[in-house]
């Protein structure tokens, strides 16, 4: 099969990210779909080497979907929300509530859209509140201000159309017990009150997406905080334990998928887990009909749907070490499960998104490579076994904390064995030109090799579309 036969969506989403780097340099945006298009069928052409029967059908195909998929991105960003400097009032519902700085963001869904506000940490609202608002509108900070950090793109993903500076703000209704922010706010306080430290802290970051700070600080220092961050990992475990426990179960398809997205949604609808989400359905829905997905093009599927949401997310940190991660273990799966591939998917993907976290988190521990080997395996069993023994206390029932202790006690193997490996390799490596470089060659390289192409074809398109990558963000 040829290369836009077997991962068409690749490709138009190939197409698109790379007009939207070319976007960032300052290109007219009304000739954005043109780039788009251009950029899709140089790819298409560039990995293909046989043309079969129906291939040209195929190319078109691929190139008309990244041109009208561009075409709607470039009208969304082009979009006007606001007049700077309209007053507001009305009320709004809390979608999101974080720490920002010494003050504490909200997300507020009015009947005008979607609203960010910036208030003193003193306030005492959680997500889920009803509240009035008043105040002046004015646009989301401007990304000129920082290199590292576009904060406006990064509320815009999040559904944000505007900043409005309050003027006053104060609480109408109080969360409502059976709804999702209730059932999560309920959630993370039966957590709270009844594990002990690592426990309560591993499980609320992968059942609610609230992290410790603690355990943040330590698995930066170890390079795992993917597995603080509610991910494609905690997604396909959920999933897993599901297809276990409803594996006799009729209509089990529609109530793992239901069950799924309440669960993205519990904890937090973060982009990778919303990416997830994505494939798992388009995984289920082929399992219904008989038709087993590939694992790179429903990748691919799946990110392009979040870009035509909210194309923002192409900016967002979390968007793009999600699919940069999923596609690398995705191509591994496209050349079987062979011990080298898959050996050769931690240090890959610690290659290739060390520039994307460095410029924002700084200099990233070299010990990752080691610690991420066993990571997953460990995390694999440590999530679902400190869920089970959770379980009693959460419950109430007698002697459910003996049971905690014991998930506690699996936690503190894992912090020592953890420490042992960044105290042998305490090594940090900080960003430059040659990881941009390096990074650059090897997704295109492995992409190719799970299209099955030479090592000769696959090093050249690889060394070709490093130049070009580095032509456009150099």
């Amino acid at each position: 099969m040829t290369a836009p036969g077997r991962m068409p969506a690749l490709f138009s989403l190939a197409g698109i990210c790379l007009a939207l780097l070319v976007l960032q340099q300052g290109i007219p945006l009304f000739i954005f779909p043109l780039v788009a298009m251009s950029g899709t069928l140089a790819l298409v052409l560039l990995f293909t080497t046989q043309e079969k029967p129906g291939y040209w059908k195929g190319v078109t195909l691929v190139v008309l979907v990244a041109g009208v998929g561009s075409a709607y991105i470039s009208s969304r960003l082009s979009t006007d929300f606001l007049h700077p400097g309209e007053t507001f009032q009305g009320q709004g519902y809390i979608l999101l509530e974080r720490p920002w700085g010494r003050r504490r963001a909200l997300l507020i869904r009015t009947k005008k859209g979607t609203f960010l506000a910036k208030i003193p940490s003193q306030h005492g609202f959680i997500a889920g509140d009803t509240v009035e608002v008043a105040g002046t509108m004015l646009s989301l900070p401007s990304s000129k201000k920082s290199r590292s950090f576009h904060e406006d793109r990064y509320w815009k993903a999040r559904g944000a159309m505007a900043e409005i500076v309050i003027g006053k703000v104060e609480k109408i209704e109080s969360c409502r017990q059976f709804s999702l922010s209730g059932w999560r706010n309920m959630l993370v306080k039966r957590i709270l009150l009844t594990q002990p430290p690592r426990t309560r802290g591993y499980l609320a970051a992968a059942w609610t997406g609230m992290k410790s700070p603690l355990l943040s600080s330590q698995h930066e220092r170890w390079g795992t905080s993917h597995l603080l961050a509610v991910s494609g990992f905690h997604v396909s475990l959920f999933v897993s334990g599901l297809l276990f426990l409803l594996r006799s179960c009729l209509g089990r398809g529609f109530i793992i998928s239901w069950a799924m997205w309440g669960y993205v949604l519990i904890a937090g609808a973060a982009p990778s887990a919303l990416r997830a989400a994505l494939m798992m359905q388009i995984a289920l829905i082929g399992r219904c009909r008989g038709r087993p997905s590939q694992a790179v093009n429903t990748v691919s599927l799946a990110g392009m749907a979040l870009l035509f949401w909210r194309p923002w997310w192409f900016w967002d940190l979390g968007w793009q070490l999600s699919m940069v991660a999923a596609l690398i273990i995705a191509a591994a799966l496209e050349r079987g499960l062979s011990p080298v591939w898959w050996l050769s998917v931690g240090p890959a993907i610690w290659v290739t998104t060390l520039p994307l976290a460095a410029p924002i988190f700084g200099d990233v521990p070299l010990a990752g490579i080691v610690t991420n080997l066993s990571a997953g395996p460990v995390f694999g069993v440590l999530y679902p076994l400190a869920s089970f023994l959770a379980l009693p206390s959460l419950l109430a029932l007698p002697w459910g904390n003996w049971a905690s202790q014991g998930a506690e006690g699996l936690f503190i193997l894992w912090e020592t064995w953890a420490d042992s490996i960044s105290r042998l390799i305490p090594v940090y490596v900080p960003w430059t030109p040659f990881w941009t470089a390096f990074a650059a060659g090897l997704l295109p390289l492995l992409i190719a090799r799970s299209l099955r192409l030479s090592w000769r074809h696959s090093l050249a398109a690889s060394l070709l579309l490093q130049c070009v990558m580095l032509w456009i963000v150099m």
